[in-house]
């Protein structure tokens, strides 16, 4: 068998009408400004129908913060008549300054036709980046293509193309195929092959391999991932078929979004490479790989978006086939995936049904997941069955999924019968919808049965597990675990629905506490493999990874999840390899960000304390977390330099101290003792985050603690006042403190904001803001207290790299009587089981080989060695 695993493969693809492409341009750093009163516009033409545009604007020009200007602006969309098709209205400071992030949703979308985008400064001066006017070169049927037209100022035609995109409805996915012939039956073979976006084979009519959905996103700049099967049950002597259906996903996204995946600069028209290897029992080789012989076809999923859904249609004629086009690959590295894949688990049957009209019915299936749905369908021709996945429900009891974020419709599924149908097993192939409730309604006479829902996750290794009397307390850490797994396809997403991204602090606040749960040492470092591929040549991680563009420069809050999930991983297995595969990342993340800081502040945007309640971006505002979260990074990069060895870890300790100093003399009231922004009430985050981070000077660590207890058990009375940054670390400073109590009673509040209203809701999964109107019902960020609950309440600590060293120290409060936790380590299984009652605390404790637990409890304190042990503190002897 060859090495090189596509020796002689080139990637084919199908080519598509112009009508059907994405229209957009390469940008370029020159702006024109447009002052109030005046404008800028730039016209186009689409060839098929409009259904989004994306407009590329400056932020205010010299504003030395642009994200607190006040600005109004107005983007319309004009067709050939002057009216507007779709509209954007700025008004106030922004959230985000983005390339290309002005996102105008044409819904329904608008017919092909002559097409203006028009700006309109109304307050503030702000700008329209220019195309770079480059080349895109010959045009091969499967590119985007460049968007053209005339660039106006106040009427007046200027030179020059504006950077803007323009989305239409994309061509059918694309079947590949071909038939080859083998001499006699095979000993062995194998199939590796990638799909882009995502794929699957077929051999002889059987799917290859258990993959649900294939390869995972990376940036396809830098890396393309596959697979190796073996095929060789699946041949036979003579000949035989081999076909890839192909999806479109991230590779080839479409459907129009705030982010941009579908303006990638990678994007192409859905793509395949692959190579079959057969050996013979007589010795002999066959070889079969991708080239200019194969044939394709439009598929069955006629319109298939990223956010929206698939629309099938089983045609009534056979498809029309044609030779390929051979294409230029991405310019990624091909590697293969060592990162476990999605898989299809079990299909569920709904636990009730309603209907809702005469030919519309909602499917309950109890919880909220990830997955898609799967149907048998029979029906003449004119039939449609319409899905809609989701995890709310309107006042009528339809199912709802709205998303501003994108264009046209989401998660909503199709299936039309061009041709009699009879007892068809549908089940979308190449996308996942995250939803508790699936409602299908039909028209034509169709008749739809055994509505399943088939999960979609990553096969995970289950590696620990907790009981608490508590039952709130054992369900914020079960949930966290459950809403991470729907969460988890290739990357770790903030929701399967309305974002489906890479965010970083998603991740790095809550890793800690899913270590317990998961062994996640393949799925992230296939993430953090991401990480480096993304990184700037400044060090900057971008704030979703892989990213198409959008959000590339570092937040601190966000971005640091270069630094802290590595040191995560190295303290849970103990691996120094690790830290040094990402040495280099971690460095020019740190350098980047350390150029980055004015007068030790941060001076540029981040999403700080995200989703206080009752807010997006808290109050206590940008400046003052992005400095103290920049400490954090500093004083972790140390560490991992520390832990491998290298002399100059000190300079980072030094930087994480000049950060602290900075942070200190900017936010500290000598007079109240605690830190505080100017103008604004008290924020716990600016309390908690420098005490976490040990950088409080110690003639100050009582006053600060006190004003954090204080407005705790005062003005919030128990609940916490706290995005998810501030979250993930006011439990362990409570501790510190030597208040377990009150981090009990912050974690067992049964109103908002607390995790209890959605324990006592019957939620199972968490959602992603304290408030009332929160978004998403399947968001694992505010789950990072799990941590906290499995040391403190189960009684488990990890202390030294790998499991060496652990601390068993169970919370003492009336609340909580007895609990259990067992998690496997890499030396073993490390277990507490204990309870305490009126004559004290019967401890059992397993401690696995190469290991050494400390017991400090109840005034005893002592160091057990590997076995099973029995503690019992009497009442009377402590």
């Amino acid at each position: 068998m060859t090495t090189n695993p596509f020796e002689s493969a080139r990637w084919i693809s199908r080519a598509v009408p112009a009508a059907t492409r994405v229209r957009r341009n390469a940008a370029s750093e020159a702006v024109e400004w447009v002052a109030p009163g005046h404008s800028l516009a730039q016209t186009f033409f689409s060839q098929g129908p409009l259904s989004a545009v994306s407009v590329d604007i400056a932020a205010p020009r010299d504003a030395e913060d642009p994200f607190a200007v006040d600005v109004r602006f107005v983007i319309r969309v004009l067709n050939a008549g002057g009216e507007a098709v779709g509209e954007l209205v700025a008004d106030g400071p922004q959230l985000l300054w983005e390339r290309l992030d002005r996102f105008i949703p044409i819904t329904p979308p608008a017919p092909p036709g002559e097409y203006t985008i028009v700006l309109e400064a109304e307050r503030e001066t702000v700008g329209w980046y220019f195309a770079d006017g480059s080349s895109t070169g010959a045009d091969d049927g499967t590119a985007p293509l460049p968007l053209q037209g005339q660039a106006w100022t106040d009427g007046d035609p200027v030179e020059g193309v504006r950077s803007a995109a323009a989305e239409t409805i994309p061509a059918p996915n694309p079947v590949f195929r071909t038939r080859f012939t083998l001499p006699s039956a095979a000993k062995q073979a194998t199939v590796t092959a990638v799909v882009l976006g995502c794929g699957f084979v077929t051999i002889n009519g059987i799917r290859v391999g258990e993959e649900a959905l294939e390869p995972a996103v990376t940036n396809y700049d830098r890396s393309v991932l596959y697979r190796t099967w073996e095929v060789a049950h699946l041949l036979r002597a003579g000949v035989n078929t081999i076909e890839i259906d192909a999806g479109r996903e991230r590779f080839a996204a479409r459907g129009g979004d705030i982010w941009g995946w579908y303006l990638a600069p990678w994007h192409r028209e859905p793509m395949a490479l692959a190579r079959i290897d057969v050996r013979h029992d007589d010795g002999g080789i066959s070889t079969l790989v991708t080239d200019e012989t194969w044939e394709t076809a439009a598929g069955p999923v006629k319109v298939d978006t990223l956010f929206g859904g698939e629309q099938w249609a089983l045609d009534a004629a056979d498809a029309e086939w044609r030779p390929v086009t051979v294409v230029a690959g991405p310019a990624g590295e091909l590697r293969p995936a060592s990162h476990p894949p999605v898989t299809a688990g079990p299909p569920r049957p709904p636990v009730s049904i309603d209907a809702v009209s005469d030919n519309s019915w909602v499917f309950d299936f109890g919880e909220v997941m990830t997955g898609r749905l799967r149907c048998t369908v029979s029906g003449a021709p004119g039939g449609l069955v319409t899905v809609v996945s989701g995890e709310q429900r309107d006042g009528d009891g339809n199912v709802t999924c709205d998303n501003y974020l994108v264009a046209g419709p989401a998660q909503v599924d199709s299936l039309r019968l061009d041709r009699e149908t009879e007892e068809y097993s549908w089940e979308p192939q190449f996308g996942y919808r995250g939803f508790r409730w699936i409602q299908v309604t039909t028209t034509g006479g169709v008749d739809v049965s055994q509505v399943r829902a088939v999960p979609l996750y990553t096969p995970l290794s289950t590696v620990g597990e907790l009981t608490v009397s508590e039952p709130l307390l054992e369900w914020i850490d079960s949930a966290t675990a459950r809403t991470f797994r729907n969460n988890l396809h290739g990357i770790p997403t903030d929701t399967p629905i309305y974002e489906k991204n890479g965010w970083t602090a998603d991740a790095h606040l809550a890793t800690e506490g899913l270590l317990h749960h998961f062994d996640l040492r393949s799925s992230f470092g296939k993430w953090l493999d991401d990480h480096a591929d993304a990184q700037s040549s400044d060090g900057a991680i971008p704030q979703i990874v892989p990213t198409p563009g959008w959000g590339r420069r570092t937040d601190p809050a966000w971005s640091s999840s270069a630094v802290l999930i590595p040191w995560y991983l190295y303290r849970e297995y103990g691996d120094p390899g690790l830290l040094e595969r990402h040495e280099s990342m971690v460095r020019r993340y740190a350098d980047g960000l350390l150029g980055r800081l004015k007068d030790g502040l941060w001076p540029d945007r981040t999403w700080g304390d995200w989703l206080a309640p009752g807010h997006g971006v808290a109050p206590e505002g940008r400046v003052s977390i992005g400095t103290i979260m920049s400490v954090t990074a500093f004083q972790h990069v140390a560490a991992i330099l520390d832990a491998i060895g290298r002399q100059d870890s000190g300079a980072y300790l030094d930087a994480a101290r000049a950060t602290a100093d900075a942070y200190h003399r900017e936010f500290f009231d000598p007079i109240a003792g605690h830190y505080r922004v100017r103008g604004v009430g008290y924020r716990q985050s600016l309390n908690v985050l420098p005490l976490a981070f040990d950088t409080v000077p110690t003639e100050h660590v009582e006053t600060v603690r006190a004003s954090l207890i204080g407005d705790l058990e005062g003005r919030t009375a128990g609940h916490l006042d706290l995005g998810a940054v501030g979250v993930r670390h006011l439990l362990p400073v409570l501790s510190a403190a030597g208040r377990d109590d009150l981090a009990l009673t912050v974690l067992l509040q049964r109103s908002r904001p607390g995790w209890g209203v959605w324990f006592d809701a019957g939620e199972r999964t968490l959602l992603e803001s304290w408030d009332v109107d929160a978004r998403s019902r399947n968001h694992y960020f505010l789950g990072s207290v799990s941590s906290w609950i499995q040391q403190r309440v189960g009684g488990l600590r990890l202390t030294a790299p790998g499991w060496h060293e652990f601390e068993v120290a169970p919370v003492e409060d009336d609340r909580v009587t007895h609990a259990a936790i067992r998690h496997r380590t890499p030396l073993g299984d490390a277990a507490v089981r204990w309870s305490r009652g009126p004559g004290g605390w019967d401890l059992r404790v397993t401690v696995p080989s190469g290991a050494d637990a400390r017991v400090p409890v109840a005034g005893t304190d002592c160091i057990l060695g590997p076995g099973e042990h029995r503690l019992r503190v009497t009442a009377e002897t402590r």
